[in-house]
């Protein structure tokens, strides 16, 4: 941990701090207010309001955080207030500077700072922060919203000071009496902005908090759409005045609020009548009441016009010094709740669309597809599916790189968006995988139509960055309600129609057929059997020791699924693991699998085996789902007094991909409570390094198919070797999968390797037998 930088001029900082007469005071609401706000707008569980003295930092104002002071020495703050700049620590365990502070080491273990310095005279007094338990990273938006409130505890504290003034000089009355009514307008206003309430509630609430306070002001808030001006609140104008104005063009002289839009500065109209820029709306004005009209633009935290905020006069006149600076405060508290709409609508868009091609994604795709089919119902008509695939997609990637992998993936999507009719939709489920949904079908024809030209845009040459590609597509087609009755059930069918068309060969396609229905109903009876195996008992787990090269000791074993089907026999693996992941049945079966190892451990750790470490393979969809949280395993190790480091969870690279924020909490929380993550098959994709960086990692197994072939002059052994070298320059542990025979043993061992898995070590074991090996090992 390093010390936090010497200030140049202490003694003076110290000087302004101590006029503010706020240290050791008790709390108080309007600082608390800023403190929730802050922790709800950035997700984080902690923020405060501190003050920096010669030798602690004391907090004014904290939440979720049980202490009032700090030793300087130990403070973030006191790094914060020492920089020009807001102090971002995206992750302390990676900052030299603080990874070992005792309040990340230690209770309240913070792994995410920001903090925004509180000038006063010229002098950083103190910071607005906020902190979290787990990394986070804030964009630039974010950061200024952050720099925004911290302008907020600035101007409470001048107020404080202006309060203290008041006192003693009696012209200040005035402004005490204003800045309290802008206060009453701020604070209610700012509780619903946190209490998440809609925008068209909150900016009526402005408007109507405003009024009251100045009973001789009309005032509206428009918002700015495409070049428009829209209706934001105004509900004391006339209904006839306001649907006039909604969707209006603005530009440089159209009206006070169209000018203050276009150029992003007030606008002052003392008279209406005369004043050029009201020509086309002054007979308007004149039947709403209004003689003056007073814009201030609503800024976001880029500085740039979002909306305006009006005050209307019913006779001529110009604002004061002081009335201005209430109309900018009014704009100011419009553009929080503003921005917190513009926020989620941006959340929103991120949720559906894809951000690599703008296309939607399968959220909105299947909503698109469950109202095509409505519409066929209501019509008579068919939709048809066609699931397209680009083919060599990897082979770009890999020779080309990722790069220009992403510009044909753009340049596909656009190309396909052309192929279709205004009333189609094109989707990205990922990769190079996209689903299009044709509306409206009557025959077979339309349908050939465009999968003709599909295939034919999608072969024609790219030119991208300097670089001459080629690719093709495989297309699978499906019919509503011809094949399949339901969304799910066409998905499938055209799928398993573009796999057929890849059989066939590149640049081709195929409709779903009987023989694909044949196999899938094989499929699903296989599916229904699965269904009963865990109440039959037909499932059961063996164990896969894993060696320690350095201590030739067995102290790890992996959890295998196995299915022996009373009449089929013992189904692999890979006949269904992927029925349970698509059925929704690998959720209960990996909580069974879970509590057998458990029970398992349990039994072990009795009989004096405490080194054990258990890996369990668990399923993407297991995380993403909201009915079962993953997270309740932690709750059973806690009732089984199970120490967290007995289970050990083994993560895909294709959990990581698609990865989100909850994801994230979850991989975290285990983290967080001792059981180690594990990213398996790794090198085999085409992006786990950066999930090293981003994602828990204790350990990465080294996929089979770079250990099947090494041999000591392969190039499977530099990329192994490579691997390895990595892993530990980050403090990673490496299990090798797949190690059959001496050779590879040796040389794994001679390359640093951790751990070893594979059939020369042992086979999957049954119980039993494990305990058996165990003993000898």
């Amino acid at each position: 941990m390093r010390t936090p930088p010497t200030i140049v001029y202490e003694h003076e900082r110290l000087a302004a701090l101590n006029k503010l007469r706020v240290l050791d005071t008790p709390p108080e609401e309007r600082f608390d207010r800023i403190t929730r706000l802050a922790s709800s707008i950035f997700d984080c569980r902690f923020a405060s309001v501190t003050f920096v003295d010669d030798s602690r930092q004391w907090f004014k104002s904290a939440i979720n955080l049980d202490m009032t002071e700090t030793e300087r020495d130990v403070a973030f703050c006191a790094h914060a207030i020492a920089q020009d700049k807001t102090l971002v620590v995206p992750d302390t365990q990676e900052d030299p500077r603080f990874k070992s502070n005792p309040f990340v080491v230690g209770h309240p273990h913070i792994r995410f700072y920001a903090g925004v310095r509180l000038m006063i005279e010229g002098f950083a007094v103190g910071t607005l922060c906020v902190s979290d338990n787990n990394p986070k990273i804030l964009n630039c938006v974010q950061i200024q919203q952050l720099e925004q409130l911290a302008k907020l505890v600035e101007s409470e504290l001048q107020r404080q000071e202006f309060n203290d003034l008041s006192t003693q000089l009696e012209e200040y009355q005035f402004k005490l009496a204003q800045t309290q009514k802008i206060t009453r307008v701020r604070s209610a206003i700012l509780e619903k902005v946190v209490n998440a309430e809609s925008l068209h509630t909150v900016l009526h609430d402005i408007v109507n908090a405003i009024e009251a306070e100045y009973t001789d002001q009309v005032c509206s808030i428009l918002l700015l759409e495409d070049g428009k001006l829209k209706k934001g609140a105004a509900p004391s104008l006339p209904d006839f005045y306001n649907d006039a104005i909604d969707g209006v063009e603005f530009g440089v002289g159209r009206g006070s609020c169209g000018n203050t839009a276009a150029t992003n500065l007030p606008t002052i109209v003392e008279d209406i009548s005369t004043h050029p820029f009201w020509t086309d709306w002054k007979d308007l004005a004149l039947r709403a009441g209004v003689c003056s009209c007073w814009s201030q633009p609503i800024q976001g935290a880029n500085g740039d016009a979002i909306g305006t905020f009006a005050i209307y006069h019913r006779e001529r006149a110009v604002p004061t010094a002081d009335e201005m600076r209430l109309i900018e405060q009014f704009a100011h508290i419009a553009s929080i709740a503003i921005e917190r709409e513009l926020a989620n609508q941006l959340i929103w868009k991120q949720a559906n669309f894809d951000s690599l091609t703008g296309l939607p994604n399968r959220n909105l795709m299947l909503d698109h597809l469950q109202l095509a089919i409505k519409a066929a119902d209501r019509e008579s008509d068919k939709v048809a599916v066609i699931f397209l695939d680009l083919d060599n997609f990897k082979d770009i990637n890999d020779t080309l790189g990722h790069d220009i992998g992403d510009k044909l993936l753009i340049e596909c999507a656009r190309r396909i968006k052309q192929c279709l009719r205004s009333d189609d939709t094109v989707s990205r489920l990922g990769g190079d995988e996209f689903v299009i949904i044709l509306n409206g079908i009557k025959g077979l024809s339309s349908i050939e139509l465009v999968v003709q030209k599909l295939l034919g845009e999608i072969v024609k040459p790219y030119s991208l960055e300097l670089e001459r590609v080629h690719t093709s597509a495989s297309l699978g087609v499906t019919l509503y309600p011809d094949d399949a009755k339901d969304v799910k059930g066409l998905l499938k069918n055209a799928d398993q129609a573009m796999y057929g068309a890849k059989d066939l060969g590149k640049n081709n396609y195929q409709y779903y057929t009987h023989d694909m229905q044949t196999a899938a109903i094989k499929r699903m009876t296989l599916l229904n059997d699965l269904r009963y195996a865990v109440k039959n008992k037909e499932l059961f787990i063996e164990y896969q020791p894993i060696a320690c090269f350095s201590s030739q000791k067995v102290m790890k074993a992996e959890a295998l699924l196995r299915w022996q089907h009373p009449t089929k026999g013992r189904i692999t693996p890979d006949e269904f693991i992927p029925l349970a992941e698509e059925s929704g049945l690998i959720i209960d079966i990996s909580n069974w699998v879970f509590n057998e190892v458990c029970a398992n451990i349990k039994q072990w750790k009795a009989q004096n085996r405490q080194e054990l470490q258990v890996s369990i393979n668990t399923s993407p969809s297991h995380y993403f789902n909201l009915e079962s949280n993953i997270t309740q395993w932690l709750n059973l190790l806690l009732d089984q007094k199970i120490s967290a480091r007995s289970i050990l969870l083994e993560v895909t690279e294709n959990l990581l991909m698609e990865a989100n924020e909850m994801v994230s909490k979850k991989l975290f929380q285990f983290r967080q409570a001792g059981v180690d993550i594990a990213l398996d098959d790794f090198g085999t994709g085409y992006s786990s390094i950066s999930y090293l960086k981003r994602f828990p990692t204790d350990f990465i197994k080294i996929d089979r198919s770079f250990v099947k072939s090494m041999t000591d002059v392969s190039n499977d052994k530099v990329l192994c070797e490579a691997i390895i070298v990595m892993a530990n320059k980050l403090g990673i542990k490496v299990v090798a999968e797949g190690v059959e025979t001496q050779e590879q043993y040796d040389i794994l061992k001679s390359m640093g390797c951790d751990y070893a898995q594979g059939y020369f070590i042992a086979k999957p074991l049954s119980k039993s037998d494990f305990e058996s090996f165990w003993e000898r090992h």
